[in-house]
């Protein structure tokens, strides 16, 4: 308990700290509201000074615009308005923005020099004026810098509306001072020596010079010159879209002002050149020079489509001042700083404009200097390439309209438009005929002596004159007849020979590059160039001229050459991308070519050329086949497993991939010789046999190594890459016994590897095959299609067939299958009109809308029908079985599918009058059950007329729709479907003839004896039973047509098995059955003893049974006629009636 005392003591200490906070808080209060007071004082005394000032400014703008408007101003007077107007306009840009009009007059109108005189002087005085020359000098480079600004502005108002500067005051003062003639005028000194410079005229030289370092050298041109071009372009696209090109008057006024401005910003861009090429010669002279072609090079030459939106005469003067070979001399600076800093302010778009408005200019001087235009694409185009990627991977992080990301540090906003029109207006000039006739001309007048088989160059004359069609012709060849040699070429000529070789390296690395970076176009470069007359055999003989020896042995050595490291890639071999383009083009040349073409007329080139061609690419690929792949990521276990387990490629190296034309053009010229034999027997061939070593491969190539002999199988086996490459890549070169020994160990292999253990049952009807089949399979999973699917016929009352399914039944519905799904009645197939082989046919939609599914079925149950090694009774066309095997097909292969239309187009490509005189055009109508349909060849191709320019598009657009679109998805299932069962790679090794035997067998009489030795017997039968000796006399006395009819008799299918009986399965089994037709056939012992003693009632045996088969199991129930020609007569009637199981 607290006592009184200690209450009132602790009311005290509660009352005196309550005193203390209070007094806290009056002095606090009194410090904010002191703090507050000085800073409205501060702030009034800042307002108050604001308010003077602005009132200051004012009245100096006041007192500014009453200078500039007073009539009478001297000198003096001109250089205070400038002076006033810099400081002023310093603090104020706005309110200078709205004066500059009236300083731009002031600046350009005449002085007088005092009040008492009457001489004229202008601003230019000031500058040799020793009192006010700096200043004066810095006043103009203040004023010339704001009009410049003003002159290059764009906005975007309140609607959204480009408003853009494009004439005015400030234009016509940046014509008058940045003028270098201006500055060489003798009335512009002053009269007053006292004052005067020593040396007026080095005083305005100076003073220009400064105008330009200081004003339009450092000035962007660039940005505001793409707005105004690309505000031309849309207005010409609108009104292109919407008006036939007409421009509306305001539109059409809008686009004479912007040609206007950007012709007078290039006449101001122009005069430093002027200037510097003037100029008394030095060091700093030309180094001032070079600056200012730099500044056009970024500033107006980076402008896209500049020099065609200017008028003629001011395009002109560009192209006088600034030519080619200046460009050149600037993007090949030996000074590396430039030469970075040149492609850092062009960047990937400035390159590509650059390299437009290069062309376009090119395109107006008679005189092209063609060797100077390649080397200088090359540089701009290499140098653009490292700014795009297909791909969003960093520092390609920006989308470009053109080339998908850019890493450019400018230009990606530029619209579509503008790309395109560049693209197209422009850069498309270098593969145009006009340029390409000028480019290649030296390459179409190269001659050659044919010396024997060689038919290379033998002898180079000195260098020739520099000509205006092409690349300076450095050799001209004589023709030399030597027989099986190469005259010796000495070493200036071999150095005439090897600088023209490196020209012309050059002119294929340009369109090289152009494929890569104008994805889109790459097609249309290789079209121009395959197709340039005479242009593919003189490139040809010509490389056969190159190196030492010739005869292409430089690229032989190349692919020979070992590629350990990534430094060692086959691209920098010298030459190279010749050989590269030269397959490109030549490829798609030979989609093109008939018979005719190659065999009669023999162009364009000759069968001697054919099979050195086809033997050099055969040597040359076959050796690139040899190298490692760089990949090391991949262990060899893998590359063992996937080698002998799914037969797929391991990772080819680079110089594979790099060459996949020259292989798509041997794979053409091997399948024109299986179509067309002309080259020697086993030409192709370069392994000889199963057994040939790996050692033996290589001393193709190089005697000098002897690595241990295994097996070329073996090797395989072990998972090799390299046997196995040649399987994928070049399967010709080894023999087709071979192949298909590895065609069957990788299905077996893949057989053992299976893990589906389950099969799957099926009921069938036999009159309705492909229905009942489609709905039990076609829900089938991929894998299951491998496994056993069993197969249960029933009748019409749906009882099941007696037997046992040890696969003889699947078999059986696979053929019956087959020989009702390619019946032309059903409407899936068509079949070709000379040989009635097999292809989908175009109008299989008339079996409703799941039609294409059943495609997909149909190749599942051939793919499975292969790998079960069943034959199957069905041709398919060449051309179908060259797209299963992932080939391309054109117009050759047209002639099998249709020949009217073959001859037609073949017609049209000889044809030589006018082409638009038959009124046709890039579109074709299909008839079908009375309804006409139009197809477009290509995108509004009814409204392109066929002209003799475009006819070989045409053909080869026709063929590629017949061939390919007209059937795409039925032919995408039929594909998809077979390779669920068959891989790709599997078949790859085949050619599309030898595909055809593995599918239904070899297409020749069987053999006899090789059937007789792999044939087992049942109840008694055996091979020289009294019977069983007729039954295989008579079968050798058939003529050809009746021994297929009896192989399909006894096995559905005419044809044997490749490799003989051996493969057959079920293996040819022969039972012997009772003659008379009342006995129960394998159940009577007694009739068949009586058959097997030949003993019964021989008049019974004429009327008996008849021999019948089981063609699911290949077996033959014969009854033991006693009688040969009762044998044969019976047995004939049995195979041509075809009527299987019902004749007994």
């Amino acid at each position: 308990m607290f006592t009184p005392t200690d209450k009132e003591k602790k009311a005290f200490i509660e009352r005196t700290k309550a005193q203390r906070q209070q007094r806290q808080a009056e002095r606090l209060e009194k410090v904010r509201l002191t703090k507050q007071e000085n800073a409205a004082r501060i702030a009034q005394r800042w307002w108050l000074r604001h308010i003077c000032k602005r009132q200051a400014t004012h009245d100096c703008w006041n007192a500014w615009d009453t200078m500039v408007k007073h009539d009478a101003q001297t000198l003096d007077d001109g250089f205070r308005i400038a002076g006033i107007y810099c400081l002023l306009s310093r603090h104020h840009p706005s309110e200078s923005r709205k004066r500059l009009g009236d300083m731009c007059k002031c600046l350009t109108k005449k002085f007088k020099h005092n009040l008492s005189t009457k001489q004229q002087l202008t601003y230019y005085a000031l500058l040799v004026d020793s009192r006010y020359n700096v200043q004066a000098l810095k006043y103009l480079c203040v004023i010339l810098n704001q009009c410049l600004a003003s002159v290059c502005e764009s906005s975007v108002d309140a609607h959204n509306q480009l408003q853009m500067y494009l004439t005015g005051t400030e234009l016509s003062t940046l014509l008058q001072f940045l003028n270098p003639k201006t500055y060489q005028q003798t009335n512009r000194f002053l009269d007053d020596p006292q004052y005067r410079l020593p040396d007026p005229a080095y005083a305005l030289t100076s003073a220009a010079r400064t105008v330009f370092d200081e004003c339009l050298l450092k000035f962007n041109i660039r940005d505001p010159a793409i707005v105004r071009v690309q505000r031309i372009v849309k207005l010409e696209h609108k009104s292109a879209k919407y008006s036939a090109g007409v421009l509306s008057p305001e539109d059409g006024k809008m686009v004479r002002a912007i040609q206007l401005w950007l012709t007078t910003l290039t006449r101001l861009c122009l005069f430093p050149i002027e200037f510097f090429s003037n100029s008394s010669s030095s060091g700093t002279i030309e180094r001032r020079r070079r600056q200012a072609i730099q500044f056009i090079c970024t500033n107006i030459l980076a402008v896209p489509l500049l020099p065609t939106m200017i008028n003629s005469m001011m395009a002109n003067h560009l192209m006088k001042l600034v030519g080619i070979a200046d460009v050149y001399a600037e993007i090949t600076n030996k000074n590396q700083a430039d030469r970075t800093m040149i492609e850092i302010m062009l960047s990937g778009n400035g390159c590509i404009f650059l390299l437009g408005n290069l062309i376009h200019i090119a395109q107006q001087l008679q005189q092209q200097d063609i060797s100077l235009i390649v080397t200088m694409t090359n540089i701009l185009i290499e140098t653009a390439q490292t700014y795009f990627s297909e791909r969003q991977i960093s520092p390609y992080i920006h989308y470009h309209p053109l080339f998908k990301w850019s890493s450019s540090t400018w230009g990606d906003s530029i619209d579509t438009l503008v790309f395109e029109k560049v693209q197209h207006s422009q850069i498309e000039y270098l593969w145009s005929r006009t340029f390409m006739g000028q480019v290649f001309s030296d390459v179409l007048t190269f001659d050659t002596g044919d010396n024997g088989g060689g038919g290379y160059a033998s002898t180079v004359s000195a260098k020739g004159k520099s000509g205006t069609g092409g690349i300076k012709s450095r050799l001209l060849f004589k023709k030399k007849q030597q027989q099986d040699q190469i005259s010796a070429i000495d070493g200036k000529q071999y150095s005439q020979l090897a600088e023209f070789s490196m020209d012309i390296e050059a002119i294929f690395s340009m369109y090289m590059t152009l494929s890569s970076l104008f994805a889109t176009q790459s097609k249309e470069i290789v079209n121009k160039i395959a197709f340039t007359p005479r242009l593919m055999p003189k490139l040809w003989k010509l490389m056969n001229t190159f190196g030492p020896r010739g005869q292409m042995i430089i690229y032989l050595d190349a692919a020979r050459r070992p590629r350990q490291k990534p430094e060692d890639d086959i691209e920098k071999e010298p030459l190279i991308k010749m050989l590269k383009v030269f397959c490109e083009a030549c490829s798609l040349v030979f989609l093109t070519l008939d018979d005719n073409d190659i065999f009669e007329d023999e162009h364009p080139f000759s069968v001697q050329d054919l099979i050195k061609l086809g033997s050099f690419l055969n040597t040359f690929y076959f050796a690139l086949l040899q190298h490692q792949s760089q990949d090391k990521s991949i262990s060899s276990t893998t590359v063992s497993s996937n080698a002998t387990s799914t037969a797929t490629m391991p990772p080819l190296p680079s110089s594979v991939r790099s060459f996949r034309a020259a292989h798509r053009l041997l794979l053409q010229i091997y399948d024109l010789d299986v179509r067309h034999p002309y080259c020697p027997t086993d030409h192709w061939l370069l392994v000889s046999d199963p057994s040939m070593t790996k050692s033996a491969l290589l001393t193709l190539f190089n005697s000098s190594k002897t690595p241990a002999v295994q097996p070329f199988l073996d090797r395989l086996r072990q998972g090799d890459p390299v046997p196995l490459r040649i399987l994928q890549l070049m399967p010709h070169t080894v023999p087709f016994k071979t192949r298909l020994t590895v065609f069957r160990d990788w299905v077996a292999l893949d057989r053992a590897n299976l893990m589906v253990t389950s099969s799957r049952a099926l009921r069938v009807r036999r009159q309705n095959v492909l229905e009942d089949g489609y709905r039990g399979l076609g829900g089938l999973p991929p894998s299951s299609w491998k496994g056993n699917i069993r197969v249960k016929f029933v009748n019409e009352l749906g009882v099941e067939e007696a037997g046992i399914d040890q696969g003889g039944p699947f078999k059986d519905f696979v053929s019956l299958l087959v020989e009702e799904v390619f019946k032309p009645s059903v409407g899936l197939f068509s079949a070709t009109s000379t040989n009635n082989m097999c292809y989908p046919a175009s109008t299989s939609y008339i079996q409703g809308p799941r039609h294409i599914e059943l495609f997909e079925f149909i190749g599942k149950v051939i793919g499975k029908a292969v790998y079960e090694g069943i034959l199957l009774d069905v041709q398919f066309a060449s051309f179908f079985l060259a797209k299963l095997l992932g080939r391309n097909v054109f117009l050759e292969e047209l002639r099998e599918m249709d020949e009217d239309v073959w001859r037609n187009l073949v017609f049209l490509k000889r044809y030589d009058g006018s082409l638009e005189d038959l009124g046709l055009y890039f579109a074709t109508d299909e008839e079908a059950f009375g309804t006409v349909t139009s197809h477009e060849l290509k995108y509004r191709g009814r409204n392109i007329a066929v002209t003799n320019d475009n006819k070989v598009e045409y053909i080869y657009r026709m063929a590629d729709y017949k061939l390919n679109q007209q059937t795409r998805e039925q032919t995408r299932a039929f594909i998809q479907g077979f390779r669920t069962v068959i891989s790709e790679s599997w078949i790859r090794v085949f050619s599309p003839t030898e595909l055809q035997r593995v599918i239904s067998g070899d297409d020749t009489d069987f053999d006899v004896t090789d059937l007789r030795q792999h044939t087992t017997y049942q109840n008694g039968y055996f091979d020289h039973h009294p019977i069983i000796r007729t039954l295989w006399q008579i079968v050798e006395e058939f003529s050809s047509d009746e021994k297929r009819a009896f192989l399909k008799f006894v096995t559905s299918c005419p044809k044997p098995p490749l490799g003989g009986f051996d493969y057959l399965q079920p293996p040819f089994t022969i039972r012997m059955v009772a003659v008379d037709p009342e006995t129960t056939q394998g159940n009577d012992g007694l009739g068949l003893m009586k058959t097997l003693f030949k003993v019964g009632n021989a008049g019974g045996a004429k009327t008996g049974r008849l021999p019948s088969s089981s063609t699911c199991f290949n077996l033959l129930k014969l009854p033991a006629y006693t009688k040969k020609s009762l044998l044969r007569e019976k047995l004939i009637y049995a195979i041509n009636s075809n009527t299987g199981f019902e004749l007994s």
